[in-house]
């Protein structure tokens, strides 16, 4: 079933608790040991997780002891959402910053942006273990469950990184794709299964899953260790926390791009197109809603009806946030001589 037209339950709601409401931390991060020339040593990070025996309980708050430096550094606490409770952290250190991205990715810096704050404040260090998707990522919220798509493309590529020996020393690439090396050989992560989500059945890849987080019904330390390992990779690597940017914007360009004709956005105002951007990536979007709205005769009433489309009913403090980052755009004049599709927002370098 396709994203457009897929209904889920509150339980299955992907990214349900708005940013503003998942407690940040300024918890220091963790600094690696430095070899005799001053530069990080490539050894495989060694973890042990406390405290141990797993606490349930709402709010536990988990660390990891770096076996060959004594540090210990704050992974993050247990938070519940209706059945399922998993890791969540927040961290207000390494933030986001649209007039600095748009050195790189241009304008689609600030398209990108209320997105970004919807998702996560802008906080690199963004890390949800606690819904159906097990683990998402990023200042993006890129999740683990989606088959070629969102964190497994973003593991594909940091896998390429020499950095990556340092924290997933057991993952590798074979023919373009995510496999763990085992005695026996080396298995694919990327083997896709149904699964029934909501009024419909979705493909997910569970082996990858259930690698960074065997459930999402209960804190395990192996979603700790994780989650340590991508908060210490992102303080450690800019280029992990570039290839989070350059990720991000590709897939967000690819989907809008897929959408551009039926929504007819190429020639339009680029905020209508965020609008689109942002509904369908959280996983609320209507198609016969969305194009409802943007038959609407004037920008005002078609950006308003945008902003109520919401089809888990669940996502009012979302919508208010992207409307108030649309707001900001706005009054900025950030995209008054800019059309979608066009200019320094086209599509030509996108995948479709």
């Amino acid at each position: 079933m396709a994203d457009d037209d897929l209904v889920v339950t509150e339980d299955d709601v992907l990214r349900g608790i708005p940013a503003d409401d998942i407690e940040s931390d300024n918890d220091q991060l963790p600094e690696p040991a430095l070899d005799d020339s001053g530069t990080v040593g490539m050894q495989p990070v060694r973890y042990r997780v406390v405290p141990e025996g797993e606490p349930q309980e709402g709010g536990t708050k988990y660390s990891v002891v770096d076996l060959d430096t004594g540090v210990t550094s704050y992974a993050g606490k247990v938070l519940k959402y209706g059945s399922r409770r998993g890791l969540s952290r927040a961290s207000d250190l390494l933030i986001y910053n649209r007039t600095e991205a748009a050195q790189t990715i241009g304008a689609w810096a600030h398209f990108m942006w209320p997105s970004v704050i919807a998702e996560s404040n802008g906080r690199y260090i963004s890390i949800n273990a606690w819904d159906r998707a097990h683990f998402t990522w990023g200042f993006y919220q890129l999740a683990a469950h989606t088959p070629k798509d969102n964190l497994i493309l973003l593991m594909r590529e940091l896998l390429t990184l020499p950095s990556a020996k340092r924290f997933f020393p057991d993952l590798t690439l074979v023919d373009g794709k995510v496999a763990q090396i085992k005695d026996s050989g080396t298995v694919t992560l990327e083997t896709e299964y149904p699964v029934t989500v909501g009024n419909g059945t979705e493909m997910q890849i569970v082996d990858f899953m259930k690698y960074l987080n065997p459930t999402s019904q209960r804190a395990e330390e192996r979603e700790v260790i994780t989650a340590a390992k991508f908060a210490a990779w992102a303080n450690e690597d800019s280029a992990m926390r570039d290839a989070t940017v350059r990720v991000s914007v590709a897939i967000m360009k690819r989907k809008i791009k897929a959408r551009a004709n039926t929504y007819g956005l190429v020639g339009k105002r680029p905020e209508l197109a965020i609008w689109i951007s942002d509904m369908f990536h959280q996983g609320r979007g209507s198609k016969s809603q969305a194009l409802a709205a943007l038959a609407l005769s004037t920008l005002t009433e078609q950006l308003e009806a945008l902003s109520r489309i919401d089809t888990t009913g669940q996502q009012a403090a979302r919508l208010a946030s992207v409307k108030r980052s649309v707001a900001t755009l706005l009054d900025e004049g950030r995209f008054t001589n800019t059309r979608f599709g066009e200019g320094e927002l086209s599509l030509d370098d996108a995948i479709a």
